[in-house]
Parts: C-alpha cells; sequence; structure tokens
C-alpha cells in the first residue's frame, strides 16, 4: 500500500470527527471501511425499544469499569488493504495508538490533547480528544443516556454482538462512530468500532488479544519526537 495512503488511513482511525471540510486534509481524502456486519442504516431519530436501552445501559456500564486498556489493532481500508498497530489507553485522557512499519504515523495523548505525528515528516497535529471520535476511550466517564454530550442513534444486537452507533449530540453532522462489542455469556468485550466523518467516510478497526485493567506504564503516553513543525487544530 503506498505511504500516501497509510497516511491518510491512519488519521482518519481516530480523527473522524476532526476531519471535516477545512480542518484535517488527509483524513478527508481517505474512503475507508466498513463494518464486518451490515452499517445500520439509522437515521437520527431511529427509535429505541426497552431491549437497545437495557443495550445501551450494560455498554456504558462496561466502559465505565475499563480503567486500562491494551490491544493489537487491525485497520482495513476499502479495498481490503490493511494496517496494524497496538493500543494502549489509560483513563482518564490517556491513549497511545502506534502504527507497524511501513505506515509511519503515531497517536498519543497525555490527558487533553491527542497529538497525531507522522514520523517521516517529523510533523505534529494537536487537537482536543474531545473532537476526535476517541471520547468513548478516554472520557473519565461515558455517558450515553438521553441529554448527555453523546446522542445514541441505533443499537444493533445480534446473536453475540452488540453494536451501538453514537453522534455529537451537539453536532451530529459531524460524524458518528459504531462501536462494537462481543456479548458472550452476559459479558461483553470491546472488539473495535467503526468513526464515519463529516463526509461519510468509514473508517473500521477491529482489536484482538484485549487486556482490560491491566498496569500500563505512563511512559507510554510521554510525547518526545522530534518535531519541525506543529500544526493546532481548532475544535
Amino acid at each position: 500500500m503506498p505511504i500516501d495512503r497509510l497516511r491518510r488511513a491512519a488519521a482518519a482511525a481516530l480523527f473522524a470527527r476532526a476531519a471535516a471540510p477545512g480542518r484535517l486534509g488527509r483524513a478527508t481524502a481517505a474512503a475507508l471501511l466498513s463494518l464486518a456486519l451490515a452499517w445500520p442504516a439509522a437515521g437520527d431519530n431511529a427509535a429505541l425499544d426497552d431491549g437497545d436501552r437495557a443495550a445501551i445501559a450494560r455498554a456504558e456500564a462496561y466502559l465505565n469499569s475499563v480503567t486500562t486498556l491494551q490491544a493489537r489493532f487491525v485497520q482495513l481500508d476499502s479495498s481490503g488493504e490493511a494496517a496494524t498497530g497496538r493500543l494502549q489507553v489509560k483513563r482518564p485522557g490517556r491513549m497511545r495508538f502506534e502504527y507497524d512499519p511501513p505506515t509511519p504515523i503515531l497517536l498519543v495523548s497525555r490527558g487533553t490533547e491527542l497529538v497525531y505525528y507522522d514520523r517521516d515528516l517529523k510533523t505534529a497535529t494537536r487537537l482536543d480528544w474531545e473532537d476526535t471520535p476517541a471520547w468513548f476511550l478516554l472520557a473519565d466517564r461515558v455517558s450515553l443516556t438521553p441529554g448527555g454530550p453523546y446522542r445514541v442513534v441505533d443499537v444493533h444486537r445480534p446473536p453475540g454482538l452488540l453494536v451501538f452507533t453514537a453522534v455529537d449530540a451537539d453536532a451530529p453532522e459531524d460524524g458518528r462512530i459504531a462501536v462494537s462489542f462481543a456479548d458472550r455469556l452476559g459479558k461483553l468485550k470491546l472488539t473495535g468500532w467503526v468513526a464515519v466523518d463529516a463526509l461519510g467516510q468509514p473508517t473500521r478497526v477491529t482489536l484482538f488479544n484485549v487486556a482490560a485493567n491491566q498496569p500500563v506504564d505512563d511512559r507510554a503516553f510521554v510525547f518526545n519526537e522530534p518535531v519541525s513543525g506543529l500544526e493546532q487544530q481548532d475544535p
């Protein structure tokens, strides 16, 4: 896969909301990824039944029970090309999303800012992680209840799986994210997400070898790469 295409795919993985026109140009050009199951064609006014609301409460409780997360990931583009890497999370606000070579991209959040770094170009872009689809991994407490900052617009509950699709309650046009969980023996386990940006471009990330609530070294979230250029993205 060409390096420029890998860069665009990496940018889209966690920048879907930030990739609105005029913000992060690399991501807006990416045509990425579809869900392994049928993408829920839900409108913002999709009706949720009691079973959906119970599923949302379970997902919320699971996410709030996770203090740390470590996993390998696979990111697939629309043609089936793959990029791989490692995810480390320590809530609230800390994350390292690092791609394996040849993808030269590192994303690090140290508490408030998310840094997108290109190792080849030695350029960094900073933005608030709350302006990215990573909110459900990094928030101090995830709230999916009505009146909260994020609104669930669809729940998909095939056997052994739970997927909820959410939008920013104040700016649903900025994109959406479908978060998927394995649902076995009454227990949930995060398996990945699909972020769809403001242009309708989807990016799929699948997790494996997931380990939750295990020690994570704080040094993983230190950004000390050489930087030749720095850009600040407005929220």
